[in-house]
């Protein structure tokens, strides 16, 4: 037997207009304030604004995407507090940036299983954090636990929250985006003052923060935008990403980071490996070696100074950090605790390398603090995230995206032999963004697969 249901007509109103009025009533709020806003002259609130409406109707491409144009720009984002700890306005872009992503893969139910790497990520970071129970100084391993748990909830989020390719797009380029303005405004500064400060990097305050730091910064953006060469279809678009190649390739060699300039080595290499010989990769290169030409002498003369400065001191710190494996290579001296090991043992070293050196080197640095199981967790989160790469097909300009994230993740590798990034922003969204595009990839390949067959 058939039965029908009579609803109330007033319920049936409501139920259909409701999301309408209130919608109409967000509008009108939206516009009241913003003229009134404007009648005040108050832009920073107007911007606000934008901001937050824009943030509402693409939060997945605003959140992460604008955390992705901050981070070659983290130094100058530093918020001053002499009593305490140095915050960034890119810590908090994180925060909103977990949290949007978070709520949108909630609310559209895009949550979906993280990778296999994640696993050995999670395991890193549990063992870095029970390592503060016998940290040498406790003090400092509960200072640095709260950066490496919010990188890896960061980590985690976007890898666990299925981005659409659109929005995917979106935040490459605005990481591109993020890496030539920081890149053209270094360069400038770097002009403007005649070469005074002697290497290129970005205002800190009153200071200059680290150039080592600055170019590891900007080799994803690099990546990203010599594989944008490569898969552009037009000519004008290739000609935007070879500007940006252009461009972040001048400012990562004004760096004179010698560790940088060997990770551009092996992420040209890559392309190189994966691609074959192909006339699109000599644009890119072509265009990134020209900006040799306009390096100034400190430049030279420091790629000729590293074996006579046994790389900036950096061979004794290396030496001395071996020794106190002696101690620590079976559970570790504990997070951030590398320097009180390194004072334990500075006079094992024919050279003075100072007191409370850091490793600069990320794996003396895991295998000091955390020991032998940190630094397998390690290894083993990197190996299962390289042969997660899909090798490249015969349509370069689809490959040629993958390969500059699998690129750029080599690069940080590398530059992690000399500037200890393990605990840097660029660092940890290089491994976590390269994950989304290998999740595109297979929705791709699915796509076609599906296509084909129907």
């Amino acid at each position: 037997m058939l039965s029908t249901t009579i609803r109330d007509p007033h319920e049936s109103f409501s139920a259909r207009n409701w999301h309408l009025i209130l919608k109409v009533a967000a509008l009108v709020v939206t516009a009241s304030s913003l003229g009134w806003m404007i009648a005040s002259e108050n832009w920073l609130l107007v911007a606000g604004v934008f901001g937050l409406l824009l943030l509402f109707v693409r939060p997945i491409e605003v959140a992460l995407g604008l955390y992705a144009f901050l981070i070659p720009f983290e130094s100058m984002t530093t918020m001053d507090n002499s009593t305490g700890p140095t915050a960034t306005l890119l810590r908090y872009v994180g925060l909103l940036a977990l949290f949007v992503t978070l709520g949108v893969g909630w609310l559209r139910e895009r949550i979906m299983r993280p990778p296999r790497t994640a696993l050995f990520w999670s395991l890193f970071i549990l063992w870095g954090g029970v390592s503060t129970l016998w940290a040498i100084d406790q003090k400092m391993a509960l200072h640095r636990l709260p950066t490496a748990l919010g990188l890896w909830l960061l980590y985690m989020t976007a890898v666990s929250v299925r981005i659409t390719a659109k929005e995917f797009s979106w935040i490459t380029l605005l990481t591109i985006l993020g890496g030539s303005g920081a890149s053209i405004y270094s360069a400038y500064m770097f002009f403007q003052t005649g070469g005074a400060t002697g290497r290129v990097s970005l205002a800190e305050g009153s200071t200059q923060s680290d150039p080592n730091f600055f170019a590891v910064a900007l080799l994803l953006p690099l990546s990203l935008s010599f594989g944008g060469v490569l898969s552009s279809r037009t000519w004008s678009r290739r000609a935007l990403f070879l500007a940006g190649t252009g461009v972040i390739a001048f400012a990562v060699f004004l760096t004179m980071s010698r560790g940088a300039l060997v990770a551009v080595a092996v992420i040209t290499f890559i392309f190189l490996l994966r691609l074959r010989l192909n006339w699109r990769l000599l644009l890119p290169v072509i265009v990134a070696g020209t900006a040799l030409i306009f390096m100034p002498r400190l430049f030279f003369e420091r790629m000729q100074e590293a074996s006579t400065s046994r790389m900036a001191g950096r061979q004794d710190i290396w030496q001395i950090g071996i020794h106190s494996l002696k101690s620590y290579g079976v559970f570790g001296a504990g997070l951030d605790n590398f320097p009180n090991a390194f004072e334990r043992y500075v006079g094992t070293s024919r050279f003075f390398a100072g007191d409370q050196r850091s490793s600069h080197n990320i794996y003396l640095t895991v295998s000091v603090e955390f020991g032998i199981l940190g630094m397998l967790f390690l290894f083993e989160a990197v190996r299962s995230h390289m042969r997660a790469f899909p090798r490249p097909t015969s349509n370069i300009l689809a490959s040629s995206r993958l390969v500059a994230f699998e690129a750029a993740c080599w690069g940080m590798l590398i530059a992690g032999f000399g500037v200890d990034i393990l605990w840097r922003k660029a660092f940890w969204f290089a491994w976590a963004l390269s994950v989304g595009a290998m999740h595109i990839q297979r929705e791709n390949e699915q796509l076609c697969d599906s296509g084909s067959f129907s």
